[in-house]
This record gives structure tokens, C-alpha cells and sequence, in this order.
């Protein structure tokens, strides 16, 4: 059984046009990407495509971990607990299918798509 991962960064992937957000699913244990995609902007469709792909390709996992972003979580109180009694369109789905969802509280945590981030800095030496 597998722990999803998703989380999306935004960044100017692609040199020349404007910053796309990267969202990114994964096996939390192996780094194993299931879905990656650019798009303009992260929300609840993107996170629908990108679960779509990854449980018809792999079936249901055992966890989704996610941040508190609105799509997937209402925070009555910025920086305060969910409210599970409040779902999103997002937020029942994974509960409902015995998926369970887990909501990132750590500021440490690292982005998902964190080791993405291209190098900008230029070359060294």
C-alpha cells in the first residue's frame, strides 16, 4: 500500500514564458512519481487530473498527503486545523473511497517538487 505525495511549486520551469505551477504526485516511501504535469494555475481540477492518473494506473492508495491548500482543506482560521466537518470538493473524496487524507501541519515539511527546482545560480567555478 502506498502513501501519495502531491504538492504543487510555482516556478519558471521553461525559460522564456511565465512562472507554471508543477504539480506532482508520489509515492511518499520511494520518490516514485506517478503524475507530473505544468499548468497555469493548481486548484481542483488539476488535483482531480492527477489523481485520476495515478489510482486507474495503480489503484487506490492507503494515504494522501497533501498541504492545507483551499481546494483541499477548509481552514476556518489561517494556520489552524482543519475543519474535516467542512469538506471541499477535494477533501470528502479520498475519505469517502477509504483513501485517508492527511493534512501537512509541519513548516518544515519539504515541498513535494522541492528537488525540481531548476538551478539558476548559473554555472560554478
Amino acid at each position: 500500500m502506498m502513501m501519495l505525495h502531491q504538492d504543487g511549486s510555482r516556478h519558471v520551469w521553461v525559460a522564456g514564458l511565465d512562472a507554471l505551477d508543477l504539480i506532482v504526485t508520489m509515492d511518499d516511501a520511494t520518490n516514485t512519481i506517478y503524475s507530473a504535469f505544468l499548468l497555469a494555475e493548481e486548484g481542483t481540477d488539476s488535483t482531480f487530473q492527477a489523481l485520476l492518473e495515478v489510482f486507474g494506473a495503480h489503484g487506490l492508495p492507503l494515504s494522501l498527503y497533501t498541504d492545507r491548500g483551499t481546494h483541499y482543506f477548509f481552514t476556518p482560521e489561517a494556520g489552524g486545523k482543519v475543519d474535516r466537518k467542512s469538506p471541499t470538493q477535494v477533501g470528502p473524496r479520498p475519505g469517502a473511497s477509504g483513501v485517508e487524507h492527511i493534512a501537512a501541519y509541519s513548516p518544515q515539511a519539504p515541498p513535494a517538487v522541492g528537488a525540481f527546482v531548476p538551478d539558476t545560480s548559473g554555472p560554478s567555478g
